[in-house]
């Protein structure tokens, strides 16, 4: 009988663990992103390349990022809504480091222009996802 309970046992422990679902935690890389989206709504763009992460500012000078947000950003007005659309994860992006990067889109609908798309790429660093590519479609 002692044979049968311990063998019962391990099976509902080896059936349980293998229901288990692995839960990713997705807010970890999408807050991050969308701080990072405010801090540009609100116009603070030399606020957001200092926020960027360090290859962002390695291959971006300060003073070129927030003129060409001037020139693209500035126009479309204020963020009417924004709602993720696609989440892309990879461990190599071609020309750079091998790691762990994510790649998000929203949709967002500006006063001045409906329907855009907006993609940010984050990088793992230090266990802190930070920005490193920001393009608006």
């Amino acid at each position: 009988m002692k044979n049968i309970i311990a063998v019962l046992c391990l099976f509902i422990s080896t059936f349980t663990g293998a229901q288990t679902l692995k839960v990713v935690d997705v807010a970890t890389e999408i807050a991050p992103a969308t701080s990072w989206l405010e801090v540009i709504d609100s116009g603070k763009y030399a606020n957001s390349w200092q926020q960027a992460g360090a290859f962002f500012q390695e291959n971006v000078p300060q003073t070129l990022w927030v003129s060409k947000l001037q020139q693209v950003r500035t126009p479309l007005g204020a963020v009417q809504s924004r709602q993720g659309v696609s989440r892309q994860v990879l461990s190599s992006i071609p020309q750079l480091p091998d790691g762990e990067y994510v790649i998000l889109e929203f949709q967002t609908d500006f006063a001045n222009k409906a329907g855009s798309i907006e993609t940010v790429t984050l990088k793992k660093s230090a266990q802190q996802w930070q920005v490193i590519g920001y393009f608006i479609q």
